[in-house]
């Protein structure tokens, strides 16, 4: 999707990295390795998105370090179309569609406070009738994806139903937090 969005694949990856590690700066040939691309292409986008101001760099000895530049006015925005299609949202909406089964998903907790933070965890509940081993091949990818451990919960909807009926503390106070909607509404909670 991101790369129907921008004119450019090699643009998109650059946005799709440097917007989802926020904090991190690569040198060029890093960059050239992670996206799989050839050089010149990488250096003329890199010189086009610091151009416009979505990135800065930083020279450091004979390399020249880039990095998102958070300080642009449309930084937030970008990091948000990032975070929906391939960042964390994305990503785990797109790993979780084929399962057939899961009536609801969502990702709670502090994971669903500080999403567009560089975190360790993400903490996932999902609603349904799912294939497990399925489920736990898809959950495999998406953390090496996502090079970050995912937490996840599964109730089918009898256990749901009884837990929720029974104000299970656990259930309660996830269903009062904040939440990030994946499959599902949560109206439907």
């Amino acid at each position: 999707m991101l790369s129907n969005l921008f004119s450019s694949k090699t643009r998109a990856g650059l946005l799709d990295l440097f917007y989802n590690h926020p904090e991190d700066r690569f040198y060029m040939r890093e960059i050239a390795r992670k996206l799989r691309r050839d050089v010149s292409g990488i250096k003329r986008e890199l010189s086009n998105l610091e151009h416009i101001g979505l990135l800065t760099s930083e020279k450091r000895g004979n390399l020249k370090y880039y990095s998102a530049n958070r300080n642009s006015p449309i930084y937030n925005e970008i990091k948000g179309i990032i975070l929906k299609t391939t960042g964390v949202i994305g990503s785990t909406k797109e790993y979780l569609a084929p399962i057939s089964g899961i009536k609801t998903a969502f990702i709670y907790g502090i994971s669903a406070k500080v999403i567009d933070k560089k975190m360790d965890e993400i903490e996932l509940l999902i609603i349904g009738s799912v294939n497990v081993t399925e489920l736990n091949d898809a959950i495999t990818q998406l953390e090496d994806r996502l090079k970050r451990n995912i937490n996840y919960l599964v109730f089918d909807d009898d256990e749901y139903k009884k837990r929720k009926e029974e104000n299970d503390p656990f259930l309660s106070d996830v269903l009062k937090e904040k939440k990030i909607m994946l499959i599902g509404r949560e109206d439907e909670l």
